[in-house]
């Protein structure tokens, strides 16, 4: 929180430019909303990477794997455009999808916006594409994601007759196709426990199968609580625990922080692991940014607790990490150094983490600013390949970064964070 289909790929080549042809001269957009795929399939276009190692290609649409990586500055032709956000590209022989941010487009100054077919734009759109549109998922995996679900289910402190869409948000969450989700703020008292049991029913519903969910055990004067939300049809709950160590006061519920809260699964494939749902300190201030740091620094502790539960090494902790940076710091840290700071204090413990690279980097707006709040790290976890990324979805996902700007309906009805998840083999590589 903030108050603030087909394609293959091929190895990577030695050097991914293709011979330079003349791009036809660019068709003028009408508007926004004019589809892509009218005026560039065929076209050669350059690649502008948002990263030294270069832009992320993926086998398929909404792949979570990276298949290789592309220099920037280099040409590709563009073979076909999906929900136009995935280009269909070759480089030579090499061949895969690439979003539409990591490409120099005849519309590149157009700001995009949300299809209306689109699950995240209407509770309508969102049902009609359920039985047709999915997100893409690999066969033999295991989806775990994470949500900070915004006050769940009032979207706002205190007493209000405001709420959730809660048929939309089963709705993202069943097309998303997740089977684990950690959940942020939600909420003490009758009216979110009954929120929530209304949540697990339209899951039933829409999935045909056996939602539940656990939280941690802070008391009603926390007013927010993480947990665990997970179809026990895919994913068979062995053992839960708070884990005190990832509040930075050491105890479990102390000064209104949250605790860690740890469930320890088994899917059908074999694949077993501790899913930690996390979310710490929110605030630029120093002493916000201070006591991530401590919860930061206590991600080992809490893997050897999370081990010591599970009898598993394999630890996968995700969530709203709210790395924001420090603007009262003397120099100020940016979010990006926090995000880098953080990833460096997960290897520096007994325990190391490795932290996932996320796809599009951003996951939360505020103040017209894009920043990466909502994150992964996994410790262990030889069913996580290391070319494998954290997909943000929601409106972050299909619109990228760039164009993620003003409030939506998503945001007025869903949450103000976009949700993120993680595609696991299953199976079990112990």
């Amino acid at each position: 929180m903030r108050a603030r289909t087909a394609g293959r790929a091929f190895p990577l080549a030695a050097s991914l430019f293709v011979a330079s042809v003349e791009i036809a001269p660019r068709a003028r957009a009408e508007s926004n909303r004019t589809p892509a795929s009218s005026y560039v399939v065929g076209a050669l276009v350059r690649v502008s990477a948002k990263h030294a190692l270069g832009a992320p290609l993926h086998p398929s649409p909404n792949s979570p794997v990276v298949s290789a990586r592309l220099r920037d500055g280099s040409e590709v032709r563009i073979l076909a455009v999906h929900d136009r956000r995935w280009f269909e590209v070759a480089a030579g022989a090499t061949r895969g999808f690439l979003t539409a941010r990591y490409l120099e487009l005849p519309n590149a100054n157009a700001r995009r916006e949300l299809a209306a077919t689109s699950p995240w734009s209407s509770p309508a759109a969102c049902l009609a594409s359920l039985p047709k549109a999915r997100a893409v998922r690999p066969p033999g995996s295991a989806r775990v994601g994470a949500w900070n679900l915004h006050w769940f289910p009032d979207g706002r402190p205190g007493q209000t007759t405001a709420g959730a869409d809660l048929v939309w948000l089963a709705c993202s969450i069943a097309w998303m196709q997740l089977d684990v989700l950690a959940v942020e703020e939600i909420k003490q008292g009758p009216r979110a426990e009954q929120a929530l049991a209304t949540l697990r029913s339209e899951l039933d519903r829409l999935t045909g199968g056996d939602w539940r969910s656990e939280l941690d055990p802070c008391p009603r004067a926390s007013p927010q609580r993480v947990g665990l939300l997970f179809d026990a049809r895919r994913a068979q709950l062995k053992q839960k625990s708070a884990l005190a160590e990832l509040n930075p006061h050491g105890e479990p519920c102390k000064d209104q922080l949250r605790p860690g809260f740890l469930g320890y699964f088994r899917f059908p494939g074999g694949l077993d692991l501790s899913v930690v749902a996390a979310h710490l300190k929110s605030g630029t201030e120093e002493r916000s940014f201070g006591l991530r740091d401590r919860s930061f620094a206590a991600f080992a502790s809490a893997a050897e607790r999370a081990r010591s539960i599970g009898k598993d090494d394999d630890v996968l902790v995700l969530g709203d990490m709210n790395t924001m940076g420090c603007e009262s710091c003397s120099p100020p840290v940016s979010a990006a150094a926090e995000l880098t700071r953080a990833s460096a204090q997960l290897n520096a413990g007994g325990i190391a983490f490795r932290r996932l690279p996320a796809e599009p980097a951003c996951s939360h707006v505020f103040a017209r600013q894009t920043t990466l709040l909502d994150w992964a790290a996994a410790s262990d976890l030889a069913e996580l390949p290391k070319a494998r990324t954290l997909t943000v979805s929601g409106p972050c996902g299909e619109l990228g970064c760039s164009d993620l700007r003003g409030e939506l309906p998503f945001h007025r009805h869903l949450s103000d964070h976009c949700p993120v998840f993680v595609d696991l083999d299953d199976r079990d590589d112990d």
